[in-house]
């Protein structure tokens, strides 16, 4: 009966002393377990992701496209959930129902957000469809303008114009191992055409190599000929696509957008050290040439570089984030609100 009492005793005690250890210990066994939780989580999630290239399907023509009637996972710096329409664009909107249709590459498609934070989905009161995907270049985006063209009347076209490689991609055959659209001069004569006769389903043979940072600083370097070239062939698009929209009465604005690179101070420096004359490089110049681009053609232009800024991007990867996506919306109902009191005043 002793020994028992003295057992019961020296647990208590024992208990007692422990319990201040316990207490101390819990938080950190609690992190712990939640972490291994999340993590367990993760590993099954991204079992899930698609990778980009999965995200996509051959298509004549264009080179590729976004798979229809997708319900599946993608990772940029993180999962977000993915859906496509039975033509596989994203978003909710039918094209021929949309006030606005966007055209561009990866920008338009969303990459990196799901649709709850997704700039197309986030004006309930404007219908927003956007034609485009990982990858595109102007002249992909120019070739679904014209397959789509009795779809467009009464519409605002937005054509998104991203710096980073838009410009340089439009010169080039290929993607990677894709096989894309492209435009060439002809025979130097300052005119230029668009090339598809290459696009097939086998993968590129050729040279895959891009060096995006070094032909942006280019781009951005007047006295360089890919410059006076990027920007020609530029033009030429826009050209094309104007001429376009006014015969399918639709209204086109470019929106052009800035590479990361050319907003932030802790990267600008070093874009301009690769540039090949560094004395004459200048980040705005592609904003510039584009802007009087439109004004030759007299259609409109938005730079994003002045509603956007480093914040507003991932911060380990090019595209926008949750908040991006929101000025991007914000500035989309600007937009439409001008384009309706045109509408009305024109009536």
């Amino acid at each position: 009966m002793v020994r028992t009492l003295m057992a019961v005793v020296s647990t208590l005690i024992g208990l007692v002393v422990a319990l201040p250890l316990v207490l101390l210990g819990l938080p950190f066994w609690l992190i712990a377990g939640v972490a291994k939780l999340f993590h367990r989580l993760l590993v099954q999630l991204k079992a899930k992701v698609t990778p980009w290239q999965q995200l996509i399907e051959y298509s004549p023509g264009v080179g590729w496209k976004p798979k229809a009637n997708m319900r599946t996972y993608a990772y940029a710096d993180k999962p977000f959930y993915v859906t496509t329409d039975q033509d596989g664009w994203r978003g909710k909107s039918k094209l021929v129902e949309s006030d606005i249709v966007v055209f561009g590459d990866s920008y338009a498609f969303g990459y990196g957000v799901s649709e709850s934070a997704y700039f197309a989905e986030l004006n309930p009161g404007i219908k927003i469809k956007c034609v485009g995907v990982n990858g595109y270049n102007m002249v992909q985006a120019l070739l679904w303008m014209r397959r789509l063209a009795p779809q467009l009347s009464g519409k605002l076209i937005v054509w998104f114009v991203y710096h980073g490689n838009d410009l340089f991609e439009n010169l080039q055959p290929n993607l990677d191992k894709y096989a894309m659209p492209f435009v060439r001069s002809l025979n130097g004569s300052g005119a230029w055409e668009i090339v598809t006769d290459h696009i097939s389903e086998e993968a590129w043979r050729g040279d895959r190599y891009r060096d995006y940072y070094s032909a942006l600083a280019q781009i951005c370097t007047p006295t360089t000929s890919l410059s006076r070239r990027a920007f020609s062939a530029c033009e030429y698009l826009i050209r094309e696509g104007s001429s376009l929209c006014e015969r399918a009465g639709a209204q086109l604005m470019v929106m052009s957008i800035p590479d990361i690179t050319q907003i932030s101070d802790a990267h600008v420096h070093k874009l301009q050290a690769v540039a090949p004359d560094p004395a004459y490089f200048d980040p705005n110049l592609p904003d510039a040439s584009l802007h009087a681009i439109c004004e030759r053609l007299g259609i409109g232009f938005v730079q994003l570089r002045d509603y956007l800024c480093v914040e507003d991007h991932k911060e380990h990867d090019a595209h926008w984030n949750e908040r991006g996506h929101r000025r991007v919306a914000e500035l989309m109902e600007q937009l439409h609100r001008r384009q309706s009191f045109r509408a009305v005043s024109s009536a």
